[in-house]
């Protein structure tokens, strides 16, 4: 086993863990914000999991999982972020122009 193999064996331990500790975060909230960062934050996790794997497996079609995944991660917080944003200029009858 070569040192890279371990490192990347340890680096899948230690985002594992980080997965673990935001899927926490995710359950407690307290609000929707602190829901919808850490969803980003464990879809980022999963995706770096994916990569190490793919370089250890040396299979790149991971690769091209991870980058899907990433792109439809991308639009879902985007996609959050513009409710929250419409949800509070509705809440406070902002009419800046935002529709």
């Amino acid at each position: 086993m070569s040192l890279f193999t371990l490192a990347a064996y340890i680096a899948i331990v230690l985002i594992s863990i980080s997965t673990l500790l935001t899927l926490i975060r995710f359950i407690i909230g307290p609000s929707l914000p602190d829901r919808v960062i850490s969803l980003d934050v464990f879809s980022a996790n999963l995706l770096a999991v994916l990569a190490i794997y793919s370089v250890l497996s040396e299979e790149k079609a991971y690769l091209n999982v991870a980058l899907i995944m990433s792109l439809i991660a991308f639009v879902g917080t985007m996609t959050f972020a513009y409710y929250l944003v419409q949800k509070r200029h509705k809440h406070q009858g902002d009419d800046s122009g935002y529709s």
